[in-house]
Parts: C-alpha cells; sequence; structure tokens
C-alpha cells in the first residue's frame, strides 16, 4: 500500500517530526508499506531523525513565508507559500500515486481540502485546535477529510463536522534506563525553549523552591528562540548553577532515569510526550493541568500530583512538597511506570493498521 506523510519542516527535531519518523518507520518494516515523506519547506540542514532506507523523503523545496511587511502583505506572502506548496504537492500526488495520504500541522491542515487525489485523506493533529495557528480556517479541511486522528478525546471534541474521528495518542518507547535513586536532589523539565512550554513560569517560580529546598537542583533540557532570554531570566533571579538549561540531549533516557522529579508547566499542549517518557521511567511529576492530555498521562494523588493553570503558588506548594519527600517520589515513580502502558507502542500502532486497513476497505 502507498501512503504519503506531508509534514512541514522535517529538519526539525520536535516531538511531532520524531514521533512521525518512528510511525512511518514501523509501519514501513512492519506492514510492507510503500511511504514517501514530504518535507514542505526547503531548508540546507539535515533530515531531523533517521528513517529507514526503505522509506522515501522527498522536498518541495518551499521558501519559508516572508514575514516582513503590514498584515496584508504578510497575508499576501502566506496565500502565495500555500499555492506553491499545493501546486508542487500536487505533482509529487500524481507521480506516487498513494493509497491514502496524512497530512499533518497547520499546512497540511490548509492543504487538505485543496489537493487533488483519489486517495484517503486523513488529517493528523498534533496541538490542541484551539491554541493551532489558523484553526479557524479548518472547517472545510474537517468536511473533506476521510478521518481525523486526535491525541486526546477532548481535543477531538472540537472537531465536529469531521465525518470521523478517531482518538490515538503518541507511543512511548520501553526505555532501557529506569529511576533507581529517588534520594537524589534533582528535578527535570524537557521541551522547547518557547513560550508554551512556560518555563519562564517554572523558573520564577524556583526562586521560592530554591529558598525552601536549597540542596534541590532543577535542569533544564532542550532548545529554542528563548534560550538567552531564559538564561538572563536566571542569573537576574539569582539562581545560576540552580537551574540549568542543558540543551539538547542525544539519550534522555539516561537523563530522566538521574533525575527523581519531572515538572511540566505547559500552556497547553497535544498531549506531551515528554511527560509520558518521564512516567515510563520511573518519575514522579508535578504538572500543570494544561489543555490537553496531563489528565490522560498523570493521576493526581497517585503518580504526580496536578496543579491548576495559572496558579504559580500551587504549583509552588506542589514542588516543595514532591522535593521534601522521598518516599512519595518512590511511591509515585513505581505508579507511573505501572500505569504508562496504555501508550505502549505496539498497542498504539495497532491502532493505526486498524485505521488504514478500514481506509482502504472503503475504496
Amino acid at each position: 500500500m502507498k501512503l504519503i506523510y506531508l509534514i512541514e519542516d522535517f529538519s526539525i527535531k520536535g516531538g511531532a517530526e520524531r514521533i512521525i519518523s518512528e510511525k512511518v518507520n514501523f509501519l514501513e518494516a512492519n506492514c510492507g508499506h510503500d511511504i514517501t515523506v514530504v518535507s514542505v519547506y526547503h531548508d540546507d540542514r539535515p533530515p531531523g531523525y533517521r528513517l529507514n532506507k526503505g522509506v522515501k523523503l522527498v522536498s518541495l523545496n518551499v521558501e519559508f513565508t516572508d514575514n516582513k511587511g503590514n498584515i496584508a502583505m504578510r497575508t499576501l506572502n502566506r496565500a502565495a507559500t500555500l499555492m506553491t506548496a499545493l501546486r508542487k504537492f500536487n505533482k509529487i500526488v500524481k507521480d506516487t500515486k498513494p493509497d491514502i495520504i496524512f497530512f499533518t500541522m497547520v499546512i497540511g491542515a490548509l492543504l487538505l481540502p485543496l489537493c487533488r487525489t483519489k486517495a484517503r485523506k486523513v488529517y493528523e493533529s498534533h496541538s490542541a485546535r484551539r491554541f493551532t495557528p489558523y484553526s479557524r480556517m479548518f472547517g472545510l479541511m474537517e468536511r473533506k477529510a476521510d478521518a481525523m486522528v486526535c491525541l486526546t478525546a477532548d481535543d477531538a471534541r472540537e472537531y465536529k463536522a469531521a465525518k470521523r474521528v478517531e482518538v490515538i495518542p503518541n507511543f512511548v518507547n520501553t526505555p532501557d534506563k529506569y529511576v533507581a535513586d529517588y534520594g537524589v536532589k534533582r528535578a527535570i523539565a524537557v521541551g522547547r525553549l518557547e513560550h508554551v512550554k512556560g518555563f519562564d513560569l517554572l523558573i520564577d517560580c524556583w526562586k521560592d523552591v530554591a529558598k525552601a529546598c536549597p540542596d534541590w537542583q532543577l535542569d533544564i533540557y532542550g532548545e529554542g528562540s528563548l534560550h538567552d532570554e531564559l538564561q538572563r531570566q536566571i542569573t537576574r533571579c539569582g539562581l545560576d548553577g540552580r537551574v540549568v538549561l542543558r540543551g539538547r540531549c542525544e539519550d534522555m533516557n539516561e537523563a530522566y532515569a538521574s533525575h527523581s522529579m519531572q515538572i511540566v508547566t505547559s500552556r497547553y499542549e497535544g498531549l506531551s510526550l515528554v511527560l509520558a517518557e518521564g512516567q515510563a521511567c520511573g518519575l514522579p511529576c508535578v504538572t500543570v493541568d494544561y489543555i490537553y492530555g496531563a489528565r490522560d498521562i498523570a493521576e493526581d494523588g497517585y503518580n504526580g500530583i496536578i496543579v491548576p493553570q495559572n496558579d504559580p503558588e500551587a504549583l509552588t506548594r506542589a514542588i516543595i512538597r514532591m522535593a521534601g519527600d522521598e518516599a512519595l517520589r518512590a511511591k509515585y515513580g513505581a505508579n507511573a511506570r505501572l500505569t504508562i502502558n496504555k501508550f505502549d507502542r505496539d498497542n498504539i500502532m495497532n491502532k493505526w493498521k486498524e485505521l488504514i486497513g478500514s481506509l482502504c476497505d472503503k475504496k
């Protein structure tokens, strides 16, 4: 069966790009599908993640939109970018003759209803709709898609006009390392250094955490445009050496396993793969109740502590409580390893195989 995966920029080393690469590798290796990954934008950087030799990677070589000028000019530039991508993508679709096309990201949602093809069209959501740019323009995509796939049931309810909506969360690979010492006084936070992840809020909270728990350290892993701004905030708060920006890590299992608490402060998420990965390694969590998916992974009072969003005092209290109780961290960590089974890779990929099979049966 021929499948196409459309993605905005496969050079980005993000969570969505990683899960898509692992997914297509699995489908190619285990199901024998002929898969082409199409990356829209031109980029001289290498692919962010490895693809099997049997998976083809094609770039449309569309230049990034020029966002200079007034609103009218930026809108025209974005429309021109979209039309260029559509023309090039339609040619690839015509030459490839796929059975199913999976559209992802914002540009995928906008291109789906415009794509000329007899193939089944699936929109695969990787972020909460209400926070996705241009989501007000998704109505036509909903009606044209043969299926919508969302990460959470809450997000799925946002697509009321869709013919078919499935909920399939991202999977978590079985880790090769687990937390061995819950006495380690190090907390971890992971994600892109961008506004959405809320690391600015976490650093502010750590001022009080540092006073109450002076022997604790916070490690923040990730890259992003806010690196320098966050480092200045750390210095301004007097937290140099207490809060450390660790950058990118090639072995996150090792990083998770060397800490004894995970903190998630996202303003919104598709699901939060890093929270699930930390739980799989046996990390208890303190997480804000972000939209959407915190409660799909964490259970308050069982494998972590969930606090309301926009309540820094509650977040600070929860971190201090977890930091001050090694037995609680060990208990919640053991429970975390039990509850993460629902994100097992084979279970999740079976759902994808069922979806693909059902779409092809209808052709």
